[in-house]
């Protein structure tokens, strides 16, 4: 089913890709919950933005850690970015969450969106298409039978925008930057 045109929400969820997403959305959840206690899941009006959690802070969307090719291991040191959607639709670099949380083996990585839009826009060059995922670094890639564009970036990329650092073990916020994220 993955990957064949036609594919639904019902078809992905269960998936071992959806069990990962779900669990790093939870944990992140649970440590929010520790400077946030309202926090809240989002509706299935809000999923469809791009908003997996709610808090004063703001809306934030979770990206559980991805490897670079689909069967490999997890690879903290690369991010894939979603310009357009499955469907050929802006992707959730252009959705409505005010914040994405990257899961990390030690953190989690908090960004804003429209920070992250722009460093994504300013070092990949999409039009440049490559055929084979683990040459998606800086470049654009489309998977088979999907009408999406993605491409990689650093993980240390996220360290030249504003973002915070929330400790797995540790429930604790850091700022490494001047600016106050509200995390």
């Amino acid at each position: 089913m993955r990957g064949k045109r036609g594919q639904t929400y019902d078809d992905w969820v269960g998936s071992e890709s959806w069990k990962g997403g779900q669990e790093a959305e939870d944990a992140f959840g649970d440590l929010v919950r520790v400077k946030y206690p309202e926090v809240r899941r989002s509706t299935l009006e809000e999923q469809y933005r791009h908003i997996d959690w709610v808090c004063s802070a703001g809306s934030i969307d979770v990206k559980a850690l991805k490897s670079k090719n689909r069967g490999t291991a997890k690879d903290e040191d690369t991010i894939w970015v979603e310009f357009k959607n499955n469907v050929g639709a802006p992707g959730w670099l252009y959705g409505e969450q005010d914040f994405v949380a990257f899961e990390g083996l030690q953190d989690y990585v908090i960004v804003r969106t429209g920070a992250l839009r722009r460093l994504a826009e300013k070092l990949c060059n999409t039009a440049e298409l490559v055929d084979f995922a683990e040459l998606a670094l800086y470049k654009g890639y489309s998977r088979r039978n999907r009408d999406d564009l993605i491409s990689m970036i650093k993980r240390s990329d996220l360290f030249t925008i504003v973002h915070k650092k929330l400790k797995k073990r540790c429930h604790i916020s850091t700022s490494t930057t001047q600016e106050n994220l509200n995390f």
